[in-house]
């Protein structure tokens, strides 16, 4: 029995086969012969492609006719600019989601809605539009004086460059302005960096957000599962002083430290800056906890353990007489582990950083704090839990990498 020619196989078959091809591939391939060609056009094939290499299964709107031209309009070129990112805002960075609305590529910056409130959702800015319609321009700032922008990624990297093509309507210099003195609201502060930055052109870096299998497995229960003397990686939000509200992205560095990376900064302590080191083998003795004054807590000399992490147990806390606490989000009145830490601190602009001793208190898997004994302060963090659009350049290592920060 004869072979069969690629000719004589069903339309079901070459599509079946076609649907493993890359988009430049079918481009190719349908200038071999006019069945080809026609089978090119199929929506089913598109479809495929769309949810395959984009996850979208759904157009979301009536404006575009098909998967076909939502693919080749829009998806094609823009497509892989879909997930999280760390703005490049001066220093004080922002976090950026990339996501499909409707036929609509929109660039969204996530800031907080509250000064205070830790568990305050976070409110969306658009930063940039895409419309597949018409394989539309992308658009700056829609609503905002809108108007166009040039959009583009280097795919090694995963970074997205966003440059305005109206420079005017981002009017706004930061060269030469005292924000030391100025005590201009956080949120105006943010305004002028971003206005300063469009106009030379705004990087988005990817983001990358540890899973739970970053735990090392030496931390990890014998069933697997997380001890509540510990934490999940990922994103909170946290109470930072006159600074307000910002974001810090956890992660493990090994079985010994956990890391608190800014994802937004400061005029003190940038963007992309560790905020905070806690030390999973110094956890802070029950009896020490009981001390209610800052002072005698400065004075504690921390002590290294090699007791599992499960071996912790549940204690009171209070924020003590002396310490400044910030957020108006309530906490608990007992913690499931309290560990000795180091926290960054810095003069304006960066200068003279250095690390101070704090105390991490760990809550619960969406709620920890940190007494920040120099400062006669406490911050509280709770965890961002959103969810967001998932990175499709799977390749591309995250900003903080740049920074030497290795999840």
């Amino acid at each position: 029995m004869s072979a069969l020619t690629l000719d004589q196989l069903p339309d079901i078959v070459l599509l079946h086969i076609m649907q493993f091809c890359s988009a430049e591939d079918l481009v190719s391939l349908q200038s071999t012969c006019k069945r080809i060609y026609d089978l090119f056009g199929c929506d089913v094939l598109w479809k495929t492609l769309c949810v395959r290499d984009f996850g979208i299964d759904d157009i979301g709107t009536t404006a575009i006719s098909s998967f076909h031209s939502l693919y080749t309009n829009l998806l094609f070129k823009y497509g892989y600019m879909l997930g999280l990112y760390q703005s490049q805002v001066g220093p004080l960075g922002g976090l950026l989601e990339v996501r499909y609305q409707k036929g609509v590529i929109e660039g969204v910056s996530w800031e907080p809605s509250s000064m205070e409130d830790v568990s305050a959702p976070l409110k969306e800015y658009l930063y940039f539009s895409v419309s597949g319609y018409e394989a539309g321009q992308p658009q700056c700032f829609p609503g905002l004086d809108s108007h166009t922008c040039t959009l583009s990624i280097d795919k090694d990297r995963g970074i997205i460059t966003q440059l305005c093509s109206k420079k005017a309507s981002h009017s706004t210099d930061s060269s030469g302005m005292d924000f030391l003195h100025l005590n201009l609201d956080p949120r105006k502060v943010r305004q002028i960096f971003l206005s300063d930055t469009i106009r030379k052109g705004l990087e988005h870096h990817p983001l990358i957000i540890p899973s739970p299998s970053n735990i090392p497995s030496s931390l990890l229960n014998k069933d697997h599962s997380i001890p509540r003397q510990i934490f999940a990686p990922g994103l909170f939000q946290g109470s930072y002083s006159s600074h307000g509200l910002e974001t810090i992205l956890f992660t493990f560095k090994d079985e010994n430290e956990m890391l608190g990376i800014k994802v937004t900064g400061d005029t003190n302590v940038f963007a992309s800056k560790p905020t905070v080191k806690l030390l999973l083998r110094y956890p802070v003795a029950p009896s020490i906890t009981e001390q209610k004054s800052l002072r005698d807590l400065k004075n504690t000399e921390p002590s290294r353990t090699e007791a599992p992490i499960h071996d912790i147990v549940e204690q009171p806390f209070v924020v003590p007489e002396d310490c400044y606490e910030r957020s108006t989000t309530t906490h608990p009145s007992k913690c499931m582990a309290r560990y000795h830490g180091l926290g960054q601190i810095a003069a304006a602009w960066y200068h003279d950083s250095r690390f101070i001793p704090v105390q991490v208190v760990v809550f619960n898997n969406d709620l920890i704090g940190v007494l920040w004994l120099e400062l006669a302060s406490f911050s509280l963090l709770s965890r961002i839990k959103q969810t967001f659009t998932q990175n499709i350049l799977k390749n591309s290592r995250g900003a903080l990498h740049e920074f030497g920060y290795k999840f």
